[in-house]
Protein backbone atom coordinates (compact mmCIF):
# COMPACT_ATOMS: atom_id res chain seq x y z
CA UNK A 1 0.00 0.00 0.00
CA UNK A 2 1.35 3.40 -0.93
CA UNK A 3 0.07 6.94 -1.48
CA UNK A 4 -0.27 6.42 -5.24
CA UNK A 5 -2.80 3.63 -4.68
CA UNK A 6 -4.75 5.87 -2.31
CA UNK A 7 -4.63 8.83 -4.71
CA UNK A 8 -5.89 6.65 -7.57
CA UNK A 9 -8.66 5.30 -5.34
CA UNK A 10 -9.72 8.82 -4.35
CA UNK A 11 -9.88 9.91 -7.99
CA UNK A 12 -11.83 6.83 -9.04
CA UNK A 13 -14.41 7.18 -6.27
CA UNK A 14 -14.41 10.99 -5.95
CA UNK A 15 -13.39 10.85 -2.28
CA UNK A 16 -11.23 13.11 -0.19
CA UNK A 17 -9.81 11.01 2.60
CA UNK A 18 -8.56 12.74 5.72
CA UNK A 19 -4.77 12.70 5.95
CA UNK A 20 -5.00 11.17 9.41
CA UNK A 21 -6.94 8.19 8.01
CA UNK A 22 -4.54 7.90 5.08
CA UNK A 23 -1.65 7.66 7.54
CA UNK A 24 -3.55 4.99 9.45
CA UNK A 25 -4.09 2.96 6.25
CA UNK A 26 -0.42 3.31 5.33
CA UNK A 27 0.73 2.31 8.82
CA UNK A 28 -1.44 -0.80 8.90
CA UNK A 29 -0.73 -1.56 5.22
CA UNK A 30 -4.48 -1.37 4.51
CA UNK A 31 -5.22 -4.30 6.82
CA UNK A 32 -6.87 -2.75 9.88
CA UNK A 33 -8.43 -6.10 10.80
CA UNK A 34 -4.96 -7.59 11.27
CA UNK A 35 -3.34 -4.53 12.80
CA UNK A 36 -6.02 -3.60 15.34
CA UNK A 37 -6.47 -6.50 17.72
CA UNK A 38 -8.96 -7.01 20.54
CA UNK A 39 -11.62 -4.67 19.19
CA UNK A 40 -14.64 -6.81 19.89
CA UNK A 41 -17.49 -5.47 17.79
CA UNK A 42 -15.61 -2.40 16.47
CA UNK A 43 -14.26 -2.62 12.94
CA UNK A 44 -12.31 -0.12 10.85
CA UNK A 45 -12.48 -0.29 7.05
CA UNK A 46 -9.80 -1.04 4.53
CA UNK A 47 -9.66 1.12 1.43
CA UNK A 48 -11.66 -1.38 -0.62
CA UNK A 49 -14.47 -1.47 1.96
CA UNK A 50 -15.14 2.28 1.88
CA UNK A 51 -17.39 2.29 -1.24
CA UNK A 52 -19.50 -0.56 0.18
CA UNK A 53 -19.98 1.36 3.44
CA UNK A 54 -20.89 4.48 1.49
CA UNK A 55 -23.50 2.61 -0.54
CA UNK A 56 -24.87 0.66 2.42
CA UNK A 57 -25.56 3.88 4.35
CA UNK A 58 -26.73 5.86 1.28
CA UNK A 59 -24.19 8.53 2.10
CA UNK A 60 -24.18 10.09 -1.37
CA UNK A 61 -27.83 10.96 -0.81
CA UNK A 62 -27.92 11.90 2.88
CA UNK A 63 -24.45 13.06 3.95
CA UNK A 64 -22.12 13.31 0.95
CA UNK A 65 -19.54 15.39 2.80
CA UNK A 66 -18.70 12.47 5.14
CA UNK A 67 -16.97 9.13 4.70
CA UNK A 68 -17.82 6.04 6.78
CA UNK A 69 -14.58 4.44 7.95
CA UNK A 70 -15.89 1.82 10.36
CA UNK A 71 -18.71 0.50 12.49
CA UNK A 72 -19.57 -0.87 15.91
CA UNK A 73 -21.63 -3.89 16.82
CA UNK A 74 -24.41 -1.78 18.34
CA UNK A 75 -25.32 -0.05 15.08
CA UNK A 76 -22.72 2.72 15.41
CA UNK A 77 -21.08 4.12 12.30
CA UNK A 78 -17.67 5.80 12.47
CA UNK A 79 -17.43 8.71 10.07
CA UNK A 80 -15.07 11.55 9.20
CA UNK A 81 -15.54 14.71 7.20
CA UNK A 82 -14.22 14.40 3.64
CA UNK A 83 -11.54 17.02 4.15
CA UNK A 84 -7.82 16.42 3.94
CA UNK A 85 -7.12 18.09 7.29
CA UNK A 86 -10.02 16.48 9.20
CA UNK A 87 -8.84 14.83 12.41
CA UNK A 88 -12.19 14.26 14.10
CA UNK A 89 -13.66 10.79 14.40
CA UNK A 90 -17.44 10.97 14.72
CA UNK A 91 -19.47 8.09 16.15
CA UNK A 92 -23.16 8.09 15.30
CA UNK A 93 -26.07 5.72 15.03
CA UNK A 94 -26.79 4.52 11.49
CA UNK A 95 -30.14 6.28 11.55
CA UNK A 96 -28.43 9.64 12.14
CA UNK A 97 -26.44 9.55 8.91
CA UNK A 98 -28.08 12.68 7.60
CA UNK A 99 -25.88 15.78 7.46
CA UNK A 100 -28.11 17.85 9.75
CA UNK A 101 -27.92 15.14 12.45
CA UNK A 102 -24.14 14.81 12.46
CA UNK A 103 -23.87 17.22 15.37
CA UNK A 104 -22.76 16.94 19.02
CA UNK A 105 -26.42 16.66 19.99
CA UNK A 106 -26.73 13.30 18.20
CA UNK A 107 -23.12 12.07 17.88
CA UNK A 108 -19.87 11.67 19.78
CA UNK A 109 -16.96 13.72 18.45
CA UNK A 110 -13.36 12.69 19.13
CA UNK A 111 -11.01 15.45 18.03
CA UNK A 112 -7.52 14.50 16.89
CA UNK A 113 -8.32 10.81 17.38
CA UNK A 114 -6.04 9.41 14.69
CA UNK A 115 -3.05 11.62 15.50
CA UNK A 116 -0.34 9.21 16.60
CA UNK A 117 -2.94 6.50 17.31
CA UNK A 118 -1.61 4.24 14.57
CA UNK A 119 1.95 4.87 15.73
CA UNK A 120 0.89 3.60 19.18
CA UNK A 121 -0.31 0.37 17.50
CA UNK A 122 -3.98 1.42 17.65
CA UNK A 123 -4.76 0.57 21.26
CA UNK A 124 -8.30 -0.76 21.47
CA UNK A 125 -8.85 0.90 24.83
CA UNK A 126 -8.70 4.34 23.23
CA UNK A 127 -11.69 3.62 21.02
CA UNK A 128 -13.69 1.20 23.20
CA UNK A 129 -13.74 3.43 26.29
CA UNK A 130 -15.08 6.33 24.21
CA UNK A 131 -18.01 4.39 22.78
Amino acid sequence: MDRKIIEDFEKEHHYILPESYIKFLLTCDNTPQNYCKDYGDISLCSLEELPEMRELHEMDKYCPEYIAIGFGGGGEVLVMKQERDSNTLIVTEGGNLISKFITPQYCKFFNDFFIDWAARKCPASEIIKKL
